[in-house]
């Protein structure tokens, strides 16, 4: 779970903004809201945040894509650290940028912050965060040439190899963090593995679509109960098996070798089309399959459709169904999409939403967090005003983070959409009308 996270000098945010999932002290949709008791903590199981085109929606996204990229893969030596800081100032063009995450793992709240230049690791800091005090675990900061790290709250019999790794194993341009596992420490792995496989990020061209499993008639089935009722014309999905080439057989074994390896079925896309293929692994044999959909036709027999035939609505609806059955089923996993609304009908998004919705309670562990322009969801029947968002950018292009909770005179019965619209909280296109005309005239 995230319980928040800050960044400062990342594209269009020069200064230090922060995205928080507290709950505030707001009573609407109160059984919703995901306890951690411990804490005597509730945060917010889904947050919209809206903004006027580039207005720095899609850079948050990027800068959490960009620090969990650099926490589970690092670099390579003597790689440069691919940074992009704002440029509209010259002071920070090559200014450092920083990163911290709030994140509840296995129960317990741990911050994880670090800074970074294109050269290297300036600052990197992990703490537990007790009930009513902090514990630092490990602290790395920049001394000239090397880096120290302080190993602190750590078990004695770990401390030495620890030390060992931070002195002589991590590279300049490398986290502490990262290059301990791989030194093949356990020691931070629950950290590491919250970035690795608790948050994933959906773009709003991204192929996304983890249903190799589709073998399975119960997923199957799932799917295309799903697809039917959200009006999309498919009534089931299948495998259609494909001729695959030797060309294409060795093309697999040398790019995707590491995942032959350890999987018997994947899914990939087909790049530069809408045909999506799941992969299988027998020995030496590699099976490819096309999933394609199966429709009616007027005298109600089948008639299948490959998925480049398919509308972009329903290709983003199959794009995005894997991750609300994961939110729905409360796997844990934090899904962040960007431009949720690309292609899809209001009434169609605010169903995903409610569906998700409907399952959270006090013990959720899920969470959404997406952008959109769709003002038609901008409703108090759906969220709270702790969990709507805004960006908006200055003259200067510099861009801020608002919640609507920041705004005290929002009453619970006030028309969102029309207050948003005319401008009261920001984030809406300053459009020069009188200038355009005059250029069009």
């Amino acid at each position: 779970m995230l319980i928040s996270f800050s960044i400062s000098n990342w594209k269009c945010f020069r200064d230090e903004v922060t995205f928080s999932l507290v709950a505030g002290r707001e009573k609407h949709f109160t059984d919703r809201l995901p306890r951690v008791s411990k804490y005597k903590l509730k945060t917010l199981p889904i947050s919209a945040i809206y903004g006027a085109n580039a207005s720095g929606k899609s850079a948050l996204v990027s800068a959490l894509a960009f620090a969990q990229n650099f926490v589970v893969r690092g670099t390579e030596p003597d790689q440069k650290i691919p940074l992009k800081t704002f440029l509209l100032d010259k002071e920070h063009r090559n200014m450092n940028s920083s990163f911290s995450f709030t994140i509840l793992v296995d129960e317990l709240i741990y911050e994880y912050s670090f800074t970074l230049s294109r050269e290297k690791v300036i600052y990197e800091k992990l703490d537990l965060i007790l009930k009513n005090s902090v514990k630092n675990i490990f602290k790395r900061s920049d001394e000239g040439k090397k880096f120290k790290v302080q190993i602190k709250s750590v078990a004695k019999e770990y401390r030495e190899a620890l030390e060992f790794i931070g002195k002589n194993t991590t590279r300049n341009n490398q986290l502490f963090l990262t290059g301990t596992i791989y030194q093949n420490s356990d020691c931070f792995r629950p950290i590491y593995n919250w970035f690795k496989n608790t948050i994933v990020i959906i773009g709003p061209e991204s192929q996304f679509i983890p249903i190799s499993n589709l073998a399975s008639k119960k997923n199957k089935d799932q799917y295309s109960k799903l697809l039917n009722a959200l009006d999309t014309g498919i009534f089931d999905l299948m495998l259609q098996k494909r001729d695959v080439s030797e060309i294409e057989h060795k093309m697999l074994t040398t790019i995707f070798q590491d995942r032959i390896k350890n999987e018997e079925e994947f899914f990939m896309p087909d790049y530069g089309s809408k045909d999506r293929s799941v992969y299988r692994i027998s020995k030496d044999l590699i099976e490819v399959y096309r999933i394609v959909s199966a429709h009616k036709d007027v005298d109600g027999k089948s008639v299948v459709f490959s998925f480049k035939d398919e509308s972009d609505g329903t290709n983003r609806l199959l794009d995005l169904l894997p991750a609300f059955i994961e939110l729905k089923n409360q796997t844990g996993k934090v899904y962040i999409i960007d431009e949720l609304d690309r292609s899809l009908h209001t009434k169609l998004s605010k169903t995903l939403l409610k569906y998700y919705l409907n399952s959270c309670n006090e013990n959720s562990r899920s969470q959404l967090i997406f952008t959109t322009h769709d003002v038609m969801l901008m409703d108090q029947n759906t969220f709270r005003r702790d969990e709507l968002w805004v960006t908006d950018r200055s003259s200067e292009g510099v861009s801020s983070l608002y919640s609507f909770s920041d705004y005290k005179d929002i009453r619970s019965d006030k028309d969102l959409r029309k207050y948003y619209l005319q401008g009261n909280l920001k984030g809406i296109p300053r459009i020069l009308i009188s200038e355009l005309c005059s250029d069009i005239d």
